[in-house]
């Protein structure tokens, strides 16, 4: 077992650690999303006894570092009573625990690649890390046994089939509000995972901004992109606003040149001035493209800029 954080941002539940523990037979994983450091020994404990219930049989080992949430004297109570032996790795020495740290390292990357995919802020990581322990656990092929970590502790082959892509847009059937017969039925929500306590989908109220779990959930996974989507500090309201893939980037000029469009030509009644004057009009829409995008936003008074500035741009929708 081991512990990282604290994490810079809060998560949704106020949390800044995460413990993770791995059986070493299966490479069955758990995490545990802590508040403080100080509460990691209760946390071991309990889970130690509900899969002593669950499996039927006895830890007999507990391998992790010399970190004081592994090594204190209420832990240690609790193994002296229970017969449970404590191993620890050698300070400074992280490889001697090195299941419990790739498993760190693996969990990490994978909620990283979840929430950058998603577009989501950094505040969704304990729900990324949470699903990529879930989905790990019933996909990854273990390397002697050929088998899933799920399998060899459960006894059963996984069931994928309700598998989702993590932070798509969904709607959950609002059973909780007084709805007319012509009203929607439905609530805009956003896809974060899988409950581990009953059969439902854990989403993201945008409206009532909180975690929510429903099974009548009907996913659109096609909302998903796979391009990086920088949100501003109001990621919500731009969810609720427009889809993933049409929200514009902020502070990228490249999409406010990509939105200019060619000004109209103004008439001139002299034809045979405007015809002699095209050598020298070209050069000035050269010099004008090689500008930056800031200095055509500049305002002026005279009748040719201001139609110049009605028609070269139009909102990005």
């Amino acid at each position: 077992m081991d512990l990282f954080g604290p994490i810079p941002v809060r998560s949704l539940g106020r949390n800044k650690y995460t413990l993770v523990v791995v059986d070493e037979f299966t490479r069955f994983t758990w995490v545990v999303f802590l508040n403080k450091k100080s509460h990691a020994a209760q946390e071991i404990i309990s889970l130690i006894r509900k899969n002593e219930t669950l499996t039927g049989l006895k830890v007999k080992q507990l391998r992790s570092d010399h970190g004081t949430e592994f090594r204190n004297s209420t832990l240690e109570e609790f193994c002296d009573h229970k017969g449970i032996g404590q191993n620890f790795s050698a300070p400074r020495t992280p490889q001697q625990n090195g299941v419990a740290e790739q498993r760190n390292r693996t969990l990490i990357e994978a909620g990283r690649t979840l929430m950058i995919h998603a577009g989501l802020p950094m505040s969704f990581w304990a729900e990324a890390v949470n699903t990529a322990c879930f989905t790990q656990n019933r996909s990854l092929i273990h390397r002697i046994h050929k088998k899933t970590p799920y399998e060899m502790l459960k006894d059963r082959k996984p069931d994928v089939s309700f598998f989702h892509v993590f932070g798509c847009i969904c709607y959950i059937l609002n059973q909780r509000d007084p709805r007319s017969k012509f009203e929607p039925k439905a609530d805009k929500c956003i896809f974060v995972g899988y409950s581990s306590i009953s059969k439902a989908f854990r989403v993201f109220h945008v409206n009532r901004q909180c975690i929510e779990e429903s099974i009548h959930v009907k996913f659109d996974e096609e909302s998903c992109t796979d391009e990086k989507v920088i949100h501003s500090s109001s990621i919500f309201q731009e969810l609720l606003s427009c889809p993933f893939d049409k929200v514009p980037l902020a502070g990228d000029e490249a999409d406010i040149s990509d939105s200019i469009v060619p000004a109209p030509c103004s008439l001139n009644e002299d034809s045979a001035a405007r015809s002699s004057n095209n050598s020298s009009g070209a050069d000035e829409i050269l010099e004008a493209e090689d500008s930056p995008a800031t200095d055509n936003l500049s305002v002026s008074n005279s009748p040719e800029s201001a139609s110049i500035s009605e028609h070269r741009y139009h909102p990005i929708d």
